[in-house]
């Protein structure tokens, strides 16, 4: 107000239409900031992290956090159609869009997958490859969860803001499970978009 020489309530008439078009946003206590556009991610398409950078036009990376094997509880095993105990890999990455941390992804796999330099690769396109198997469809849950100390410290976020929690399971052309798995993903950086009808 003082630097363009009008009055107070001009300013706060103009932040608020700022406000309505989403350019920017008021946080309770800390002030009012300039968002950073969201990326936007179709649900009704099954599409790869990689995919959907490349169609936002975001450069996709990742980051290996963990790459073991380990033994499938009852959850997984079930999800994944196998016996109670069957050893799996567990494969969790952080991913990236232009090396901004967005998603913590967690999967857990049949023995027959097994993943070495797998950093920056796309997960459908690995899969593809080395198998020569298709994801045809996935199910997905979507929740709301608050961040832990270490899933803030990979998102860039503070502990116990709200993350969109999705849980997966992707199926082969023959409708058998390939992997089952959890998304984290920064919901001030993600949307997700959903059609849905009647007819």
């Amino acid at each position: 107000a003082e630097t363009y020489h009008i009055s107070i309530n001009t300013v706060r008439r103009a932040i608020d239409k700022l406000i309505e078009k989403g350019l920017v946003e008021r946080k309770q206590g800390k002030g009012t900031f300039v968002t950073k556009p969201k990326f936007e991610r179709n649900m009704k398409k099954l599409q790869s992290f990689t995919e959907l950078c490349h169609q936002i036009g975001v450069k996709p990376g990742g980051k290996m956090l963990e790459n073991k094997v380990v033994t499938a509880d009852e959850k997984t095993a079930r999800r994944l159609d196998i016996p109670v105990g069957s050893r799996v890999v567990f494969l969790s990455r952080v991913r990236y869009a232009d090396q901004e941390p967005v998603v913590i992804e967690g999967n857990y796999f049949p023995m027959e997958y097994s993943f070495n330099d797998f950093d920056n690769n796309s997960l459908f396109d690995f899969i593809e490859e080395k198998t020569g198997k298709r994801i045809a469809s996935s199910e997905k849950r979507i929740e709301l969860c608050r961040a832990t100390a270490h899933e803030g410290e990979l998102l860039r976020v503070k502990k116990g803001e709200y993350l969109l929690y999705v849980k997966s399971t992707a199926y082969d052309t023959n409708g058998i499970p390939m992997y089952v798995g959890t998304q984290l993903i920064n919901g001030e950086r993600f949307s997700l978009y959903v059609y849905e009808s009647a007819i």
